[in-house]
């Protein structure tokens, strides 16, 4: 399965993507918890036929994809995307509204794209 995971943004350092690999299961990698130890936040993004696009359009919308997340370094802890399965999950700070704000700004980039999954305590 080489080629299917991007890890895009890590919680304050923002790193372009150069390489696609496989890593160790999402379930290992997410962050529950803030430095301060605060609960982290989480939801999913599907972003439809993405692994379909030609190459230059696919590169296209993940260089938008990764300008929206670098906006958010600060907060967001993780971001993964699986292109295999076209799933965007992040990880973030607890924030009032924060998932629905970076969903918003993905839409608008790529009008595919739909929240699937988040967390209402946080919202």
């Amino acid at each position: 399965m080489p080629g299917t995971h991007v890890n895009i943004v890590t919680h304050k350092n923002v790193e372009a993507v150069t390489e696609y690999t496989v890593s160790l299961p999402l379930w290992q990698r997410v962050p529950t918890r803030t430095e301060t130890g605060e609960r982290a936040f989480d939801f999913m993004i599907i972003v439809r036929r993405l692994n379909k696009l030609e190459p230059i359009k696919q590169k296209s919308v993940l260089d938008n994809i990764y300008s929206i997340l670098s906006q958010y370094s600060e907060v967001i802890l993780l971001a993964d995307l699986n292109l295999k399965i076209n799933l965007l999950w992040i990880s973030h700070l607890p924030r009032p509204n924060l998932s629905f704000e970076i969903t918003s700004s993905i839409i608008d980039a790529y009008p595919l794209a739909r929240l699937i999954s988040h967390r209402s305590d946080c919202n």
